[in-house]
């Protein structure tokens, strides 16, 4: 198991454009190359934009599919606000899938 930190990749507490979400996307894929599961810190994180996370994980949903990602990517210390929007974000690219 590898833990990304996001808030040390990015040293924001707030992370909103498409390209940070692609930087992450490319980072979780480069270490499932490595690992079986990848946990996904978003400790110090209170917000993020739809784009960030449909750019990070809806991307994937729609690429390798909703078991896929539930199976090796998990998420820890996200806010009430963040947990939201990747809610959103699963609803619909499950649906694309």
């Amino acid at each position: 198991m590898v833990v990304i930190k996001v808030k040390e990749i990015f040293n924001q507490d707030m992370l909103g454009s498409r390209e940070n979400g692609l930087i992450l996307r490319q980072k979780v894929e480069e270490e499932l190359s490595r690992s079986s599961i990848v946990v996904i810190d978003f400790e110090g994180i209170d917000l993020t934009t739809q784009g960030f996370v449909d750019e990070f994980i809806g991307v994937l949903i729609r690429e390798k599919g909703l078991d896929f990602v539930r199976e090796h990517i998990k998420i820890k210390n996200a806010s009430d606000f963040v947990k939201l929007i990747i809610q959103l974000v699963i609803s619909y690219s499950k649906k694309a899938a």
